[in-house]
């Protein structure tokens, strides 16, 4: 049957008109949703993860980031509107969170929390605590500082050596000074293989950054050189040499002890303690010889204190592993001055010949004299023995003593334990005053291994001679 042209002029019409209305729908559609799509902050670690069903966003930023300050860039749903706009500076500093609201097109409004996490301080101080199975006081808890102990486990440049000593510089770098120490490389098995040994040996440690090394002796690896030499030294340092000891900064200077140590049968003798003094930048500026002569080393242990003096400790042994303390100090503090020495006839000046004029201000279970000041109180702590494997401490109401009090900080573990047949020897308990935070004690003490060769060509023979680190809480507590 054919239609009409009335009844197709009719469908044309139709067909136009509702293709008509279609493409005015299409134009006038309204978005109805109001989610934030893309979240994103410069230096942004990883993706944002979005949840719309929670309307949460969690973005993590790097450790240091300013939360105050943050800048983001906020992907929202077409049409849409938010607030705080995209661009616009948020803080996070509160409770690490900002809420955003957005609004869509067709007026639907809906309230977003964007939560920032931070990544991981790299220059945090890593603990792990140590049980105490009645080796140390029960009122002292003690840990092992791992990031100091990773810090000087290197693979290049120093890499192992005793006599570790650390002074605040001005800027809040730490110097680190060392005895005999090695450098060179380390491979990847921890065995130390072509390496030079320095007599002493010191690097600075910027800003205290756990990344930070900046060495002081000359040269790189296996070619670097002494430190501090000895005027007129030969080149091997075998005929004298300096062992570096403590430092203190006054006056815009670093002035450091220093050993005068000559050859004998066991591992030198104390021949004088003389001063090389540096600006604070650790540039070498004069070297003070003779400011004491003798055996007795004078340049273990330095104390400015807060009554104008400058005090330094030295050891004399007697009998098995017993030793005396006795004390010096120089008025004014700077250590170009008169050195008075602690007497039975009072503060004198020279050091007297007859050893016997010392007073003691600790007799017996003593080495090495770390002493420090605390409200009221003066601490004197040391490794007990020679070798031994326990950290002691004491106390007087003065620098000169008598120091009382003993107590056990911490023992050694007895992985170094003086058998008939050790393998190493344990010894330089120091306390690093600038590693030390309030309410706790940074203390290294090193390691030796008695066979010198077992320094070399084995796995893990490069941490045979290093110190290591612990810190003790409650060091106070009596």
């Amino acid at each position: 049957m054919k239609r009409s042209h009335n009844s197709i002029f009719f469908l044309v019409v139709l067909a136009a008109v509702i293709l008509g209305c279609k493409n005015d729908d299409a134009e006038t559609v309204v978005f109805p949703y109001s989610n934030i799509v893309s979240y994103s902050v410069p230096g942004q670690v990883g993706s944002a993860v979005i949840d719309k069903t929670k309307r949460t966003v969690t973005i993590t930023l790097p450790f240091n980031t300013d939360l105050e300050h943050v800048v983001p860039t906020v992907g929202i749903s077409s049409n849409a509107t938010v607030v705080p706009a995209s661009g616009a500076t948020v803080n996070f500093k509160a409770n690490n969170k900002v809420s955003y609201v957005v609004t869509s097109e067709s007026g639907n409004k809906s309230e977003w929390t964007v939560e920032v996490g931070l990544t991981g301080d790299p220059e945090a101080i890593l603990l792990e605590l140590i049980p105490n199975t009645g080796g140390w006081e029960s009122e002292f808890t003690v840990y092992h500082d791992l990031s100091y102990n990773k810090y000087l486990t290197r693979s290049s440049g120093w890499n192992g050596g005793d006599g570790c000593v650390t002074t605040e510089l001005p800027d809040g770098s730490l110097l680190w000074s060392f005895q005999d120490s090695f450098f060179g490389l380390i491979d990847n098995s921890r065995s130390r293989t072509n390496n030079t040994f320095a007599r002493n040996a010191g690097f600075i440690q910027k800003n205290k950054s756990l990344y930070s090394y900046v060495q002081l002796n000359p040269g790189t690896n296996e070619n670097t050189d002494t430190w501090v030499r000895y005027p007129g030294a030969n080149a091997n340092d075998d005929d004298k040499w300096y062992w570096g000891g403590p430092s203190q900064v006054i006056n815009n200077e670093v002035q450091m002890l220093m050993g005068q140590i000559q050859p004998a049968e066991f591992a030198g003798v104390h021949v004088s303690t003389d001063i090389a003094i540096f600006d604070t930048e650790m540039n070498f500026k004069e070297l003070i010889q003779d400011k004491y002569v003798g055996a007795l080393a004078w340049d273990g242990s330095i104390f400015k204190a807060d009554d104008g003096y400058t005090y330094m400790y030295t050891q004399e042994n007697y009998g098995i592993c017993a030793a005396k303390i006795y004390v010096a100090r120089v008025p004014g503090q700077d250590l170009r001055g008169t050195w008075e020495y602690y007497t039975t006839d009072g503060w004198v000046s020279p050091a007297p010949v007859d050893h016997s004029k010392y007073i003691a201000v600790l007799d017996g279970t003593a080495t090495q004299a770390n002493v420090f000041k605390k409200g009221d109180k003066y601490y004197f702590v040391t490794q007990g023995t020679c070798f031994g494997l326990e950290i002691l401490i004491y106390e007087s109401t003065s620098p000169t003593g008598p120091f009382t009090n003993k107590r056990k900080l911490y023992t050694i573990p007895d992985k170094y334990t003086q058998d008939a047949d050790p393998k190493f020897i344990t010894y330089n308990a120091v306390v690093h005053h600038a590693l030390s935070k309030e309410g706790e004690l940074v203390i290294s003490y090193n390691i030796n291994p008695v066979d010198f060769g077992d320094n070399f060509n084995t796995p893990g023979s490069a941490d045979n001679y290093r110190p290591y680190f612990v810190r003790v809480y409650n060091w106070e507590s009596n």
